[in-house]
């Protein structure tokens, strides 16, 4: 009865729909809209649900590419890059975009270079930088870019590399 009399006392000073969202906060003791913490907490945890519902979709999407992709190259295959390189050759812009596959001589091999990824970048990504300094690359610059890969990561991994391949070069 006390609420109804504090809406009597108000409701002149407003009018139209705001006097009903006022009524309807005055009316609810704890001032939450909804009504019941029980329909918060509720609207919280879906929040949530959906949250790591998606953020499993994405790691599922991830994993199954990366399935499909070991099936498509092979198991003793390492994937390297993108390798994105970004130059201006006699002021013009160049860029370009390298994915290399190292093919192991066993699937131990490839599982030994594929812990040491960072240096295997840190090998080829400097030798694509080189391929696309002169410009668009020629097929001398991608056998010189494939042969300098090979003899390098030779030395680094000995008896470990059986062939490096340029996967897509765009």
């Amino acid at each position: 009865m006390g609420c109804f009399h504090r809406l009597q006392r108000i409701g002149p000073l407003l009018r139209g729909a705001s006097a009903l969202a006022v009524a309807t906060l005055l009316l609810m003791p704890d001032g939450t809209v909804s009504g019941s913490p029980a329909l918060a907490a509720e609207a919280e945890s879906t929040k949530d649900r959906k949250e790591q519902e998606k953020v499993q979709e994405k790691k599922d999407k991830e994993f199954n590419r990366e399935i499909q992709f070991r099936r498509v190259i092979g198991p003793k295959v390492l994937a390297l890059g993108p390798y994105s390189v970004s130059l201006f050759v006699q002021g013009q812009p160049v860029e370009g975009r390298v994915r290399v596959a190292v093919q192991a001589k066993s699937v131990s091999d490839k599982t030994t270079m594929d812990a040491q990824k960072w240096a295997i970048n840190g090998i080829i990504y400097p030798l694509a930088v080189r391929m696309f300094e002169s410009g668009r690359p020629t097929p001398n610059a991608i056998r010189d870019f494939k042969g300098s890969a090979y003899e390098l990561l030779s030395k680094r991994y000995p008896g470990m590399v059986d062939e490096v391949f340029i996967e897509s070069l765009i």
